[in-house]
Formats: C-alpha cells, sequence, structure tokens
C-alpha cells in the first residue's frame, strides 16, 4: 500500500552481495566465484530446506500501520494479522514448490483441466506455474470460510452503529486519526479486503468476497460507508536529525511506528539507522515553529477571484473587476486540518508546549476552532 503498510517474507540475501564486491575483483576470481558457485548454492539449499519450516515465521514480517486503527475489542487486530498472514505463508509455500518443480534437472509438471484464462493470466503476470490457480482457489474456499466465521464472530460481539457523527469508544484515537469510525466489524471487512487486493491475481475472488461480506453487515457494497479511506492522515517533518548516529531523514509522525514501555513511558519515534529513540522536545520545538508559519502564511495570504482567479490588488473593493467573488487562497477547512492533527500529535505524545499554543491559538479564534 506505501510505506507504511506493508507485509511478507524476508529474503535470504547472500554475503557476496553484502560485502559489496568491486567490479575488477568479479573480473579477477571469475574463474575461482563459479567453481565456488556450485558448492554454495548446494549447502545453501540443504540449509534452506532444513530451516524452512522454522525459519517461516521468524521471516513473516507484518508492519500495517491500518492495524493500529481496529479496535482491541473481539480480538480484531489479533485475526487481522491471522488472516493476512496465513494468505502470505501459504502463497509462499506455493511459490516455494514451484521454484523447486522447474528447478534445473526436476521434471516439469503440467497442470490439467486449467482454463484458457489462468493460463493467459499466468504468461501475462510471469508468475510460476500454478501459483495463481492456487491463489484463486485458496480465497475462494479455505480463506472465504474463515473470513466469514471471524466476521460473525467479531459481530456477536461487538455491535456497530450506523450513527456517522460520533466516535465508537472502541476505536483507539491516534495522532492521524480523522475518520468517525464506529463499526468495528464493517472496519474490519474493509481493512483486510484491502489488503488483500494488493496481490491483482486475485482481484475478482477478493471482490465478491467483499461484496457478500459486506451483506452480511447489511451495508451496500456500493454505499459511502463501504469505501475504504486511509484512517490515518500523514504529516510528514523534513529533515529530521538523529543525535546519537547523524542520520538525516523525513520523519512521518503520523504513521512512523512508536514504542512504548506499558504505557508507563510516553511513545517515542526511534531512529530507523540506530534504532535510538529521537528527541521529543527537539521535534515539538520544530512543530511549534512550523505552526507558527503556517499561522503566519494563513494570516497574510491573498484573496483570489473565483472567476478569473486574480489576485486582489487593493483591500477596499468587494468584488473583482470582472465582478467574481473573492475567496481564500488557504481555506480554512485545509488550515484546521493541519491544527487537528498537530493537536492529536501533542496529546498522544505529550508535548504540553504544542499542545498550550494550539489552545492559545483556537482561543483567540474561537470561530476556527468550531
Amino acid at each position: 500500500m506505501d510505506p507504511s503498510n506493508y507485509g511478507g517474507i524476508k529474503g535470504n540475501v547472500s554475503s557476496r552481495v553484502h560485502c559489496g564486491l568491486q567490479d575488477s575483483q568479479k573480473v579477477q576470481g571469475a574463474e575461482d566465484e563459479q567453481e565456488n558457485e556450485d558448492n554454495e548454492e548446494e549447502r545453501n539449499g540443504e540449509e534452506e530446506e532444513d530451516a524452512e519450516e522454522s525459519s517461516v515465521e521468524d521471516s513473516l514480517e507484518n508492519n500495517w500501520n491500518i492495524l493500529q486503527f481496529l479496535p482491541q475489542a473481539a480480538s480484531c487486530q489479533s485475526y487481522f494479522l491471522m488472516i493476512v498472514s496465513a494468505y502470505i505463508v501459504a502463497v509462499y509455500h506455493c511459490m516455494k514448490d514451484g521454484l523447486r518443480r522447474s528447478a534445473p534437472g526436476s521434471t516439469p509438471v503440467r497442470r490439467r483441466g486449467a482454463s484458457q484464462f489462468s493460463q493467459e493470466a499466468e504468461g501475462a503476470a510471469g508468475a510460476l506455474p500454478g501459483m495463481i490457480t492456487f491463489s484463486q482457489d485458496y480465497v475462494a474456499n479455505e480463506l472465504t470460510q474463515s473470513f466469514f466465521t471471524i466476521t460473525q464472530k467479531i459481530q456477536k460481539k461487538v455491535t456497530g452503529s450506523r450513527n456517522s457523527t460520533e466516535l465508537s469508544e472502541m476505536f483507539p484515537v491516534l495522532p492521524g486519526s480523522h475518520l468517525l469510525l464506529n463499526n468495528p466489524a464493517l472496519e474490519f471487512i474493509k481493512y483486510v479486503c484491502k489488503v488483500l487486493s494488493l496481490d491483482t491475481n486475485i482481484t475478482n475472488q477478493v471482490n465478491k468476497l467483499n461484496r457478500d461480506l459486506l451483506r452480511l453487515v447489511d451495508v451496500g457494497e456500493f454505499s459511502e460507508e463501504a469505501q475504504f479511506r486511509d484512517p490515518c492522515r500523514s504529516y510528514v517533518l523534513p529533515e529530521v536529525i538523529c543525535r546519537s548516529c547523524n542520520f538525516c531523514r523525513d520523519l512521518d509522525l503520523c504513521k512512523d511506528s512508536s514504542f512504548s514501555e506499558d504505557g508507563a513511558v510516553l511513545p517515542q519515534w526511534l531512529c530507523c539507522n540506530c534504532q535510538a529513540p529521537y528527541d521529543s522536545s527537539a521535534i515539538e520545538m520544530m512543530l511549534v515553529e512550523v505552526l507558527q508559519k503556517k499561522l503566519m502564511a494563513f494570516t497574510l495570504q491573498d484573496l483570489i477571484c473565483l472567476k478569473c482567479r486574480g489576485v486582489k490588488e487593493t483591500s477596499m473593493p468587494v468584488y473583482c473587476s470582472c465582478a467574481g467573488d473573492f475567496a481564500l487562497t488557504i481555506h480554512t477547512q485545509v488550515f484546521m486540518e493541519q491544527v487537528g492533527i498537530f493537536r492529536n500529535i501533542a496529546q498522544h505524545y505529550g508535548m504540553s508546549y504544542l499542545l498550550e499554543t494550539l489552545e492559545w491559538l483556537l482561543q483567540k479564534n474561537p470561530q476556527r476552532g468550531r
């Protein structure tokens, strides 16, 4: 989906890739590498076969930001990981088996009874023989049955509300929260189906599964509440420097992972290079400075004509010379959405100075806080 929403099986990279051999060294040692390559591949193949079953779970990585916006009630987050992980592992094993059958010296296996459409799709996608068919059958049968059972359990344990004007207490409030979520079963269906739809080989099966599940929770397929919307807004703070390793990167304060120790320690952002926590006070001061600049830009912005898109030159005219109305360049709703993101960040990470600045802003401009 995006850098904050991904999952899969980690690959094993050979030591030669990590060493980064130069081209000259590769040319000089080409013969030696060719001789040792076969032996190394044989050893690696034996080691992979022995440790395959035990290493799949360790190599499985799930990093889904949307998971954090599901409620803990009725084990929604655990069920999300269970369904997604089961599909990833099943496809992984299918690919491993396909690679073994198609390896040099192996007898190729050709499946009979496959439709012409499936064979054309396999050739177009460049997938291994049988992988697309396996994925489609897995979603249509095993995954669909378990998905329906889990959705019914969630619907029995927690009842959702069709009232979209209030946020349910079951859903967590995070820095990027902006949707009024109130139906756990519906959000569970949308999130899981969105993740499964990333595999283009099973698009038709996922669409049918999504349609049947929405009917189960009494929601129309084409209704507005059935459409997936990213529950997390994004705010990127540019050029954040780690004081431990001096690594510089753009930090997404809403989507980048943070941690807390049993709730006793405030959540913090971690450096992706050395895993050291960032200085929250420095980030808070940067946010206050950004907020002041945004407020200054909103206050001193130009007015533009809605008709000719010209900028208002003098202060007295009510209408443009073309008889058009003037409007703000930066809309109030856009500015207040950014203020809301800053307020969520301040409340979630305990930034008292930033929160005090926001409260002062809303107090001096009460019409904007409505």
